[in-house]
Formats: structure tokens, sequence, C-alpha cells
């Protein structure tokens, strides 16, 4: 006969819940006499034929998005100087024009942010930074790192200042990029609403700019890398870790596969930019190779989700340490 701890456990590792009272369980030890016969009993049960149906529904639905035998994406990641000049002028035009017409829409594309409703939406708009500023501490925590150790932050593509404002509770200094001029004006209008002062908001929007960042112990940029083509993030991504100093992390999120997505550099600088956001896929060993390159370590990698359609899209979350 199987004891009343044996039935406790089978309900709890088959069902994942306790049993209703103490009468189920005298019974089940009452009729069953071994093991095996328990087992039987649970697998039997249509209560856990359903849960492992549900289950199962989420390993078969990401095999089906990615499968391990999808073939390599093609991809252009080097290019020359000019060609690198080129793409950076179009982002930049386009980002411009974004932070004219849609400033709040272009960072979080849901349709409470649009200009006609945004006031609406201010306060849930901006309290949502709170969220991305957490994640990244945690993931510093995680690697043993503790925030307060690391005193310059560097964010990557602030937009309207929407997760700024938290990272400059979490480090002495924040030095906040942004390749448009209009966003990084918005978020000067919010920061100063907020009584922030640690902030250096710099608008950057050439190479030559960007190689000009000093020397930080700390990078965050999520949601950025991923509009620009993949040789700027390429560029992008091998610059901000050569401005990490030893022992920094930086916390890069990009998109990384897209069954179907291709790159070739002449035929993207000779087509007509998109209506809509440009969205563009680094390959993960284009990424390991650039983090190499750059005496650097990847800590921590995982799918976060960010790029929306995750059936047909895959984006990932890098912490990244200097030797």
């Amino acid at each position: 006969m199987i004891t009343k701890e044996e039935a406790v456990l089978a309900y709890r590792l088959m069902l994942g819940r306790d049993p209703e009272n103490d009468d189920v369980v005298n019974s089940l030890c009452q009729n069953t006499h071994t093991s095996h016969a328990l087992r039987d009993v649970f697998l039997k049960s249509p209560e856990f034929q359903q849960r492992m149906g549900e289950l199962l529904k989420l390993p078969q639905s990401v095999r089906h998005r990615h499968p391990y035998t999808l073939p390599k994406i093609p991809v252009e990641t080097e290019v020359s100087a000019e060609a690198l000049d080129q793409m950076f002028e179009r982002i930049h035009k386009e980002w411009d024009h974004l932070g004219t017409t849609e400033p709040f829409w272009s960072v979080v594309t849901q349709p409470q942010y649009y200009q006609s409703e945004f006031e609406t939406y201010r306060e849930e708009f901006y309290n949502s930074g709170n969220y991305s500023c957490q994640l990244f501490l945690a993931a510093i925590r995680r690697s043993g790192v503790s925030p307060a150790d690391l005193n310059t932050c560097l964010e990557v593509g602030c937009g309207v200042g929407r997760v700024t404002g938290y990272l400059a509770g979490a480090f002495s200094k924040v030095i906040a990029c942004d390749i448009s001029k209009p966003h990084i004006d918005l978020a000067q209008q919010h920061l100063q609403s907020k009584g922030v002062s640690n902030v250096e908001l710099v608008h950057w929007h050439t190479v030559q700019q960007m190689q000009q960042l000093p020397q930080v112990d700390a990078i965050f940029s999520v949601i950025t890398l991923q509009h620009n083509p993949p040789p700027v993030m390429a560029w992008m991504l091998s610059t901000l870790l050569g401005h990490l100093r030893s022992g920094g992390v930086a916390y890069i999120q990009l998109p990384t596969y897209r069954n179907g997505y291709m790159f070739e550099a002449e035929r993207y600088l000779h087509s007509t930019p998109p209506s809509t956001l440009e969205m563009h896929f680094l390959p993960q060993p284009d990424v390991f190779k650039i983090i190499e390159a750059a005496n650097c370590r990847c800590l921590e990698i995982r799918e976060d989700g960010m790029v929306g359609d995750e059936d047909k899209m895959l984006s990932n979350s890098f912490l990244i340490q200097k030797k």
C-alpha cells in the first residue's frame, strides 16, 4: 500500500496541485498497492490527459516557429565606409521624420501612443520604461555584478526618454543618445519635468560622432538596433563594446532571425525607404563573432519577444561583459 506522502506527491507532480481533501488521499492509499499502479491511475485520468495536452501545445508551437532545421539567412554585414555613411544618413532622415510626426508611437508601436491619443496614455507610456530598466538591472545582478559599482551608463536609442529617467535613478550618470533630434528634444522636456539632472543627452547621426563617445561602465540598448540595416547593427555593436570599460556590462537587444530574410547592401541603398519602421536581423553567429573580437564574453542570452510576431521573427537580449 502506498503512503499518504506518496499520494500527495503524485498529485503535485502529475496534476500540478494538491489533493481536494483527506478522503481522496485515503481512498487512493487503500486502493493502490504499488508505485506502478499509482502512476497508471494518474496517467489514465482525464485531468492528467487534459493537462498534458495543454502543456504540449507550447513546445509544439515553438518547434513550428523556429525549427532546428531552418536554413541560415544570407545577410551582408561588411560594407565600405561610404556605404555605412549612406545607411546612417537614411536612418537619420527616417527617424527625424518619425520624431516630428509620431514620436511616441515610433518608440512603442501601440495605437494608443499615436499623437491623437497620447495625452490620455502619457503616464502609462512613461511608466512602462521602469519595467525595461528593471530587466536590465536584474540581468546585471544575475551576472554577479552590483549596479552600484557601475557609475556611467550609456543608453543607445533613448528616444523620448521613456527608460532614461529610471536609468538615471540607478546610475550616477547617464549618457542618453539618439539619432533623432525631435526625439531628443522631447526627452529633454520629459526629464526636466521630472527634475532629473544627471543625464547628458547626445544627438548623434554620423559614424564619426558615435566614435567620439567616452568609455562607460554599462550600456543599455533595447528596441533600437533592430531598426538599422545589418551592417549598421554590426558596426554599432562593435563600436559600443569598444567603449565599454573592463568589467563593464552591456545589455543589448536585437533581432537575430526571420525565415526568408536576406540583406544585400547595394540593393538596400538603391531601394525606396519603407513607409513603416524598418526591421532588420543580425544572425547570432555574427553577434558572437563581434563579442569575441571586442574582448568580451556573453554572460546571458534570452529570447525576449520584442519584435512582435514571434511566429515569424526571433529576437534576443544579450548580457555582455568586457574582460
